[in-house]
């Protein structure tokens, strides 16, 4: 399927096509891992984010974070990684930044490679993070006939 613009995978290819058709969650956890290259860990956000943001995704050069809203239901957790997955698998860029005061519990002043967290406005890549968090979604929620697994 298309890709929109800007949002289109820096390869040229569909980082999604080539997903296996039946994931788990915790497989699909481990493939971002293997195609990032990189640890990826998830936790609620730090106090003091902002009440607007409901994910983050932060890269160093030793692994990233996948930041969602405290509090909030399973089910927008749950969509809020699959969009910063999408961000991930899209080879998205966000800007070079120093740790702030919300962050100061992964290290001290390390260096973060990108940041990109979800917000109102929706630009290209979000629009294609979100298409991305809908196509992984849908491959989450694929089930094999349980006939067919016997074979």
């Amino acid at each position: 399927m298309p890709w929109l613009g800007e949002s289109a995978p820096r390869s040229g290819s569909n980082p999604l096509g080539d997903l296996p058709s039946y994931l788990t969650w915790d497989g699909l956890h481990r493939e971002v891992q293997r195609r990032h290259g990189k640890p990826i860990h998830i936790e609620p956000a730090p106090a003091g984010l902002g009440r607007d943001v409901t994910g983050l995704w932060l890269e160093t050069d030793g692994g990233s974070w996948i930041f969602h809203a405290a509090g909030e239901s399973e089910l927008l957790r749950r969509h809020v990684i699959l969009h910063e997955y999408g961000h991930i698998l899209l080879m998205h860029s966000g800007c070079e930044l120093t740790l702030g005061n919300a962050f100061s519990h992964i290290g001290d002043s390390r260096r973060i490679k990108t940041l990109l967290g979800r917000s109102p406005v929706w630009t290209t890549q979000e629009i294609a993070a979100e298409d991305a968090a809908t196509r992984l979604a849908a491959l989450l929620t694929r089930r094999t006939d349980p006939l067919l697994e016997a074979f």
